[in-house]
């Protein structure tokens, strides 16, 4: 009686499919920040409006004429009268409010208005500095705070710009924008849960700003709280509905609650509005890979390749969509092009040895997967492939070591203690066999590759009738086993109960009416017990 080794191989390409093939990372581990989308009620805009390379505010037209006077200008005016104004007209103005300044160094305004330009133009140094002269002459001015802490954030200077936001809100209590910006610092440095509760206040002195939905969102996400990241993006969405990035990312998070078809309904909408949107096209490719659309997930990804052909994820994804298709070759040249660009993807080697594995190359496949190990000593599903690939070589002592070293990782790994009891059985060391199977029991008990593979072990060391029980307990738990049903009644035959051998038949003969097999055996059957 052999062992389902066929079931062996579907569990550790299963492994892959969930693992190695197709993940990836849901969310940044740095929250995006739309930065266009905050206004600071204190002096200045906590974030500048997105701009060009050339320094124009991105969709807006420009002049480069300046305001003749700016002299006792309020912040929010002169700000007013600069929107209009090009690049050219910036530096004209921040030359005139130099000259100012050296005539004045005590200036504030001044200062403060070159600050802001700087800002403006990227000069975000010099904007600190600006800022920093404000505040000496004026500790209170808690716009100057917020202007700094916003050129802090810009230099990736995250806990200055913290110091910065703790003073503009002391000083100016109430402002949404500044909780936002702050909760952005602390997602920066990692601080999620700081994060979530400025974005928390943000939203509830604001609670139309799409971009704190959004960006609380993301922080979710990060933790792990998928649900809550769905509803805040939602919320975002239904606050600002062209949001192509929320759309994305909520997505995302429907793809980690394994709500795969939601997911693929949202990147459809981030692509409506964004037909070159790269990140979507390919999130969607890996949700069909999901659900097994392969022809679809290919047509995904082969987009995704014509915007970008050296996007070594695109063509990981079309490798793994190939090999899903059979086409084995072409998948092949596709993950050796990915790991061109990579070659070090953990996720493109496992792959590819998958790829090996159902060409029955197991010798290159276990290679790959060596590789995977020698990088990530931690990957349990890399150890669990090169161990069944092993066994398909018939390689079973080693198998049975990098079974043993996923179990003293992970000691309830399920797969791993299966595998290695049908290694031990193989090895014809049952009662170790068993052993793992015992485990395996006691760690699903709903399971009938449990029960199966407990089942062929005692079968093997002659303890038949446990087997046929074993046999049974996997059918009640699944009456569609034929191969527990096709066991159980070779093992009656042997115990001389052939007409139970008889009812077993007939059960596959109606699963599998076009399988000549079990007709023949329940010939054979019937001639045993008339014989008897």
């Amino acid at each position: 009686m052999a062992a389902p080794r066929s079931w062996l191989c579907r569990r550790a390409e299963g492994a892959l499919a969930a693992g190695h093939c197709v993940s990836a990372r849901q969310f940044p581990s740095l929250v995006r920040i739309r930065r266009e989308s905050h206004q600071s009620s204190a002096q200045y805009p906590r974030h500048p409006q997105t701009t060009t390379s050339s320094g124009g505010a991105a969709g807006r037209k420009r002049s480069n004429k300046v305001p003749d006077e700016h002299d006792e200008i309020e912040p929010g005016e002169f700000r007013r009268m600069m929107e209009g104004v090009d690049r050219e007209g910036m530096l004209r103005m921040i030359a005139r409010l130099s000259r100012d300044i050296e005539e004045n160094p005590q200036d504030a305004n001044s200062l403060s208005a070159r600050g802001w330009l700087y800002g403006e133009l990227g000069d975000f140094r010099r904007a600190v500095e600006d800022n920093g002269r404000v505040i000496e002459l004026d500790p209170g001015d808690a716009g100057a705070y917020l202007n700094r802490a916003h050129a802090h954030s810009e230099l990736e200077e995250y806990r200055a710009a913290i110091r910065d936001y703790d003073a503009a809100i002391r000083l100016a209590p109430g402002d949404a924008a500044a909780h936002h910006s702050r909760g952005a610092c602390y997602a920066e440095l990692g601080n999620l849960g700081g994060a979530v509760s400025d974005f928390d206040v943000a939203i509830l002195l604001d609670p139309d700003d799409a971009a704190a939905y959004y960006n609380r969102g993301l922080t979710y996400g990060e933790l792990g709280n998928h649900i809550k990241a769905a509803e805040d993006l939602g919320r975002a969405i239904e606050l600002e509905p062209e949001m192509a990035e929320a759309h994305y990312f909520r997505g995302m998070a429907y793809r980690d609650l394994g709500e795969m078809e939601r997911a693929i309904l949202d990147f459809d909408a981030a692509l409506e509005l964004e037909e070159h949107y790269g990140l979507a096209r390919h999130a969607r490719g890996i949700s069909k890979l999901n659900l097994e659309w392969f022809q679809e997930a290919l047509v995904d990804f082969d987009a995704a390749l014509a915007l970008n052909p050296d996007n070594a994820g695109a063509l990981r994804g079309k490798g793994v969509a190939l090999g899903s298709l059979g086409r084995y070759d072409e998948a092949m040249e596709a993950l050796d092009r990915s790991l061109e660009l990579e070659p070090d993807s953990t996720e493109t080697l496992a792959a590819r040895g998958l790829n090996h594995a159902s060409l029955e190359e197991y010798e290159l496949a276990i290679g790959d997967y060596t590789k995977v190990i020698a990088l990530d000593p931690g990957d349990l599903r890399a150890g669990y492939s090169r161990g069944t690939s092993l066994m398909r070589l018939g390689r079973h002592e080693e198998a049975i070591r990098d079974f043993d070293a996923i179990i003293e990782l992970d000691p309830d790994n399920e797969g791993a203690y299966l595998a290695r009891g049908f290694a031990h059985a193989e090895l014809g060391d049952y009662r170790e066999a068993i052993r793992d199977c015992d485990r395996l029991v006691e760690l699903s008990p709903e399971d009938p590759a449990a029960y199966h593979a407990r089942g062929y072990a005692y079968a093997e060391m002659g303890a038949l009738q446990l087997a046929v029980e074993d046999f049974g307990r996997a059918v009640a738990l699944n009456p569609e086993d034929v191969d527990s049903r096709r066991n159980r009644a070779t093992l009656y035959r042997e115990l001389g109960q052939p007409e139970k051998a008889i009812e077993d038949y007939d059960e596959i003969i109606r699963l599998r009416p076009g399988d000549s097999w079990p007709l023949q055996e329940r010939q054979r059957a019937i001639e045993e017990r008339r014989r008897d």
